[in-house]
C-alpha cells in the first residue's frame, strides 16, 4: 500500500469547480479501496487558510470550508509531525532549489523525512523529491 503525501493542491481540488476535482475524487476512491494511505501535510492547512483569507473569506466562512473538508476526506488522513528538523530541511531544500516556495519546501521536507510518496500536483516538488532520493 502506498503512503502518499497530499498537500494544498489536493485540498483546493476538492472543490467541485476546481479543474483537478476529478483527480481529487480518484485519490479519495483509492484511499477508500485501501490502495493508498493519505498523509496530509499540516502546512497545507495553514497555506489554505492564508489563501482563503487573501481571497476575502471571513473567519466564519473559512471555518465552514474546513468543516466541509473534514467531512469530505474519508478515510481520515494522517498528519506527519511538523518539527524543527522539518523546517531545517525545508530551508536547506530552498537553498538547493530556489524554485521552491516556502510552503512547497515544507511539503517536500515532510515527504522526504517520512519516506512518503509525493502524490499531489506540483511538478517542482515532485522533481525535488525525486532528485533528493537519487
Amino acid at each position: 500500500m502506498i503512503k502518499a503525501l497530499l498537500e494544498t493542491g489536493f485540498l483546493l481540488a476538492l472543490n467541485p469547480r476546481d479543474r483537478n476535482h476529478e483527480w481529487a475524487t480518484r485519490v479519495l476512491n483509492e484511499a477508500k479501496k485501501h490502495k493508498i494511505i493519505i498523509f496530509l501535510s499540516p502546512a497545507s492547512l495553514i497555506e489554505l487558510s492564508l489563501i482563503l483569507k487573501s481571497r476575502g473569506l471571513t473567519d466564519p466562512e473559512i471555518s465552514q470550508v474546513f468543516d466541509a473538508l473534514n467531512s469530505l476526506i474519508k478515510p481520515k488522513p494522517s498528519y506527519p509531525e511538523l518539527t524543527a528538523e522539518t523546517l531545517s530541511l525545508a530551508a536547506r531544500l530552498r537553498t538547493r532549489y530556489p524554485e521552491l516556495s516556502f510552503f512547497d519546501s515544507i511539503h517536500a521536507a515532510l515527504t522526504l523525512e517520512n519516506d512518503l510518496a509525493y502524490y499531489d500536483l506540483d511538478d517542482v516538488i515532485l522533481h525535488v523529491v525525486e532528485s533528493e532520493r537519487g
